[in-house]
């Protein structure tokens, strides 16, 4: 995939490192897999209970996240991912493109687990739990219980699809211990999953802003698109990189190290 790689950042026009073997960034992160005891806070508690989280709090920090999936195209992710020796955070859905339950997906979630990647909630069905209408308990319960299954852990940080909310929900959530996450960087690439300009915009027109300095951030694309995983998430990577950010996982951008999952 080097070659489609390289022409896109051509169509670009856009100033890349090349891929190499290694980050130029260390990762300040601990990479294993963090759990939290049942009834035992984390010392992210800190944080204010209900708040969305958007922003990163660990200085110098970017978290680069994935929506909607996984794919079959997940794996060649991970594959550059390895490579890079970076780690993201995997927001996976239980029934949307594909079932978490097929062998095939289970076993994406599983690589990504193993290999320190964060796996947090996206809902089973990808439901708007803004409206009262949506099940929560059926929603956060379908796919703690898969993921219980798949890595023997299940997650409390939690995106709301679409990013909507409601006071209702979110009460809903943080009263049973989840962590509800959002972003400040939206590729939108689902509306125009190959054309990596338009994606790519979501990242330039912010961090080439003079603002932007100092600040951290979490970004929001979709592995559930082949164009993402194979193609726009390596060029959105290298240049978050040549930014001099540290890419980290959520629950690492924000400084906690004890509450990614429970038993």
């Amino acid at each position: 995939m080097i070659y489609k790689y390289i022409a896109a950042a051509a169509a670009l026009a856009i100033s890349i490192p090349s891929i190499c073997l290694a980050s130029p960034i260390p990762l300040n992160a601990a990479s294993a897999p963090m759990i939290q005891e049942d009834g035992i806070p984390s010392l992210f508690e800190k944080r204010a209970a209900g708040e969305i989280i958007t922003t990163c709090t660990v200085a110098n920090s970017f978290a680069v996240t994935f929506d909607d999936g996984p794919s079959i195209w997940t794996h060649e992710l991970l594959d550059y991912l390895a490579i890079k020796r970076v780690k993201v955070t995997f927001f996976v859905n239980g029934l949307n493109y594909n079932s978490i339950k097929d062998p095939a997906i289970s076993a994406v979630v599983k690589r990504a687990f193993d290999e320190g990647h964060q796996i947090a909630s996206h809902t089973w069905s990808h439901a708007d739990i803004s409206l009262p209408s949506t099940n929560l308990d059926n929603e956060m319960g379908l796919l703690d219980s898969a993921l219980k299954d798949i890595i023997g852990v299940r997650p409390t940080y939690m995106r709301p699809p679409y990013g909507n909310t409601s006071p209702a929900a979110v009460e809903w959530l943080t009263t049973r211990g989840y962590k509800v996450v959002n972003w400040n960087i939206d590729t939108n690439d689902w509306q125009h999953p190959l054309d990596f300009k338009s994606d790519f915009a979501g990242y330039s027109a912010v961090l080439q802003n003079p603002a932007a300095q100092g600040k951290t951030f979490i970004s929001l694309q979709h592995d559930a698109e082949q164009g993402t995983a194979q193609v726009f998430s390596k060029l959105a990577i290298e240049y978050v990189l040549s930014k001099g950010f540290n890419i980290m996982p959520v629950g690492a951008c924000l400084g906690d190290t004890s509450g990614w999952y429970r038993q």
